[in-house]
């Protein structure tokens, strides 16, 4: 007959080789247990004007024919300095054999030191066997990865420029110019734009002006227009074209930190027309007088021209002359010229022209038809309109008949 402490003694033969038995598959399957396959990739998937959003996606996979478990994972970011920006906790989870499975956490970032150095991003854990429900082994798990948030910085969008430009009044040595620059920013922060430089060139790289212009401030994702003016050298209307080349400093206050680039843009002007400085309700207004009297072998005119210049244009009035033709049987043939030399017409202002001239009796005369005189004088008025220093000029041609039968005279 079985007694009670037999068995119990063979309970506990039994139970020790079960524990004898057990341990050895745990030693067997710790010893092969292979580590998992472990990669943490970091991205920096937006900035803005006070932090950085930073994407963590921890892959692991589980080579071992049994089920893992993890837990206690915790991704922690520092900067160069070692201030701690930030700490994410990841869910744990089991791992069937041979599978994948991924984390992903995104965390801001608010930045208050130098952004130039690298970010480390330190992904620690637990890593464990698990055997009837209990964990037998625990491996820690360690990994950093490095991000340079220099680089993400570069990756900040020049902010576009478009520029436009219109002439204005002239002086005696300028043409005014007025400008209108669209600065568009793609960016998902504002950013500044200061230090403009405009230098206006010829064609031939000939420096005719410059002027700068106030800087402003462009929200994210929006556009502004800077208004300036200035001016280039009157001598620039020689040129064929003008060229105005553009610098600045665009600068972002970017998740706590400064960041500067420099943007450039460049445009051609066309030279517009002299007729299009004059305004077509003020036009130049011409007059001439002629006082003629007899004299030694012909006839002798005092000449005053009157300009009015009802502009702010200080035109240049060169080579005038009056040309004298006799008229006959509807024949025109040169019997004098007179000339009044050269002179500015003042701005908003009448200048008057003097000079003289003789019409001989010898080159009046003309046999042709009936009589020896010619029927009328006509007098015709040249010269040339342009701008001081500017080799651009409009002709202009005015007439008018005299009767020479109105001779009065001579006193």
């Amino acid at each position: 007959m079985v007694t009670k402490k037999t068995i119990i003694a063979i309970s506990l033969v039994v139970l020790f080789l079960i524990n004898i038995v057990a341990a050895a598959f745990i030693f067997i399957d710790i010893q092969v247990l292979a580590f998992p396959q472990t990669t943490l990739q970091v991205d920096v998937i937006e900035i803005n004007t006070d932090e950085i959003i930073i994407h963590h996606t921890l892959k692991l996979y589980n080579p071992n024919s049994f089920e893992m478990i993890l837990k206690d994972f915790q991704i922690v970011a520092t900067t160069t300095e070692g201030e701690e920006v930030a700490n994410i906790t990841i869910e744990g989870g089991s791992i069937p054999g041979q599978t994948h499975r991924n984390y992903t956490a995104n965390d801001q970032i608010v930045m208050k030191g130098n952004l130039s150095g690298l970010l480390s991003s330190t992904v620690t854990g637990v890593i464990g066997l698990n055997i009837f429900g209990l964990i037998q082994k625990t491996i820690p798990l360690e990994m950093t990865v490095l991000i340079s948030l220099k680089e993400a910085l570069s990756k900040i969008e020049v902010p576009g420029i478009t520029i436009r430009a219109e002439f204005g009044n002239i002086t005696r040595k300028a043409v005014n110019l007025t400008t209108a620059i669209e600065v568009s920013n793609q960016n998902p922060f504002s950013m500044s734009v200061n230090n403009f430089l405009v230098n206006i060139t010829t064609e031939t790289g000939e420096d005719v002006g410059k002027f700068n212009l106030p800087g402003a401030q462009i929200p994210a994702e929006s556009s502004v227009t800077v208004h300036g003016t200035g001016s280039v050298f009157i001598r620039a209307l020689n040129a064929k074209k003008l060229l105005i080349d553009l610098h600045a400093d665009a600068g972002a206050h970017v998740a706590g930190v400064n960041k500067s680039l420099p943007i450039s843009a460049k445009v051609e002007i066309t030279i517009p027309n002299l007729e299009e400085f004059v305004p077509p309700d003020k036009p130049l207004e011409l007059s001439l007088d002629i006082d003629l009297y007899r004299t030694r072998g012909g006839l002798k005119g005092n000449m005053t021209l009157e300009v009015l210049n009802p502009t702010k244009i200080p035109f240049i009035a060169s080579d005038l002359v009056v040309m004298y033709y006799g008229v006959k049987n509807n024949q025109k043939y040169l019997v004098a010229e007179g000339p009044f030399g050269s002179g500015e017409l003042v701005p908003e202002s009448t200048t008057y022209f003097h000079g003289e001239m003789i019409l001989s009796y010898s080159k009046l005369i003309n046999f042709s038809g009936k009589g020896f005189l010619p029927d009328k004088v006509f007098a015709q008025l040249r010269t040339k309109i342009s701008l001081p220093d500017v080799n651009i000029f409009i002709p202009v041609a005015i007439g008018s008949y005299i009767d020479i039968h109105l001779l009065r005279p001579n006193q």
